[in-house]
């Protein structure tokens, strides 16, 4: 249960992060706190002692909380041992095919092959890649408004949610689609108006935005964007980074839409970066793709392993649909907040104004709840899918006291914990 003993930050943690603050090359605006590696469930303790509940998952990340038992024992078992981390597009190791064994277990049929990168970001940009190298007439991809795909330039290329994250980078050439149902009539007009099919590269998006909002995909959007791209032989890439591996209550959030991709993307969740498509779509000449860890780094193959077993054995996709039917009820009972949304435990909300959204993600941390912004004005809930209803119900008496304070005219953080007002923001 939720127990601070210092105020937030405490004195360890506000000393590492004032250090952070000088030497970090990527400083944001980070969390008032410093994690340790102890905690338990959906609870989580800082240096300083203070435990919180976390709502925020490590950006969807961490998907079975902390310190689960059976993915402890998988850290035993290889942490015995060096390296950990192999070359492993040109070195092989057993959990590499393992993993796509599993992952492709876990799919459409026809998507009978996976590519292993380090990160989610990485993922995207080789799903863009392998669509371009079978299309060598590519003169655009799409994707659409408020997209958040990544953070290396061709991922940054399609991404759309903040313009901080594109400020004086190149980038491939891009046309948008609106995130509504106009989309597809938009895409039948750039066909008649502005490239052949066979120029169009790709067309990618979220079923979920992350970043951009926490919203899901209109039924009709999809259904008409997938009969266009069909129609028209383009690929259609779902970016599954945040949402896939069960956290919408089904494997990938593309399933809640009765369509398939050519191909798909993961991340997060399943502790390595993967591009999932079918065979024929992968460059068959070597080194066309390829990564140094890319397949190489055991433990984290070891923990998506286990991840994967876990959803199965403990029927998560199922508990996720039933707990985030709970939590989004609840949400909807809570006055001062808007737009409740979301599908299993891909939930969020929007405040008033980004001012109100930031107020009230940093009282929350005050008193013990981990949040992560979105959008403009949003806030995104997505706790370990090992959360309970009492966690729930604890962090929504958390976010209604918090509206309530921060919906006061003028009110203001003081103290040192000001100085990570904007520490929601801009997350991936």
């Amino acid at each position: 249960m939720i127990n601070l003993k210092t105020k937030i930050p405490g004195p360890k943690s506000l000393r590492i992060l004032t250090k952070l603050k000088a030497k970090n090359g990527g400083w944001g605006v980070t969390y008032p706190f410093v994690l340790s590696s102890k905690g338990k469930g959906a609870y989580c303790e800082d240096i300083d002692g203070n435990v919180f509940l976390d709502f925020g998952s490590q950006i969807a990340s961490n998907p079975f909380g902390y310190n689960h038992p059976e993915l402890l024992e998988v850290l035993k078992a290889y942490g015995k041992r060096t390296p950990i981390k192999f070359a492993g597009q040109d070195f092989a190791v057993e959990e590499h095919l393992k993993m796509i064994e599993e992952l492709t277990s876990i799919t459409p049929r026809n998507l009978d092959n996976a590519f292993l990168i380090n990160s989610g970001a990485e993922a995207v940009e080789n799903a863009i890649k392998i669509c371009m190298r079978s299309r060598p007439k590519t003169k655009v991809g799409i994707s659409m408004e408020r997209a958040f795909h990544g953070r290396t330039l061709g991922a940054l290329s399609l991404t759309n949610s903040n313009k901080v994250h594109k400020k004086g980078y190149m980038r491939l050439p891009m046309l948008r689609l609106p995130y509504d149902e106009s989309a597809a009539e938009h895409l039948e007009t750039i066909l008649a108006t502005e490239v052949y099919p066979d120029e169009i590269g790709f067309v990618i998006l979220e079923h979920v935005q992350g970043e951009g909002g926490y919203t899901p995909a209109p039924k009709k959007m999809v259904e008409d964007l997938r009969k266009i791209t069909k129609k028209n032989g383009i690929p259609y890439i779902s970016d599954e980074i945040q949402a896939g591996i069960g956290r919408t209550g089904k494997w990938w959030a593309f399933q809640h839409y009765n369509i398939v991709p050519e191909v798909f993307t993961s991340g997060k969740a399943l502790q390595v970066g993967a591009v999932v498509a079918n065979h024929s779509l992968f460059p068959n000449e070597a080194g066309a793709i390829s990564s140094t860890w890319g397949g190489g780094h055991i433990l984290d193959l070891a923990m998506g392993l286990k991840t994967i077993e876990l959803i199965k054995k403990q029927k998560i996709l199922q508990r996720n649909e039933r707990i985030g039917q709970y939590c989004l009820k609840a949400l909807n009972d809570v006055a001062g907040i808007s737009n409740q949304r979301g599908i299993g435990l891909m939930l969020a909300f929007d405040l008033p104004s980004q001012e109100i959204r930031d107020n009230v993600l940093l009282e929350c941390v005050q008193n013990g709840l981990i949040l992560l912004g979105c959008g403009i004005k949003g806030i995104r809930v997505i706790p370990p899918y090992i959360v309970e209803e009492k966690d729930i119900d604890t962090a929504i008496t958390i976010i209604e006291k918090a509206v309530k304070t921060c919906s006061v005219k003028k009110f203001k953080h003081r103290g040192k914990i000001y100085d990570f007002l904007h520490c929601g923001r801009s997350h991936a």
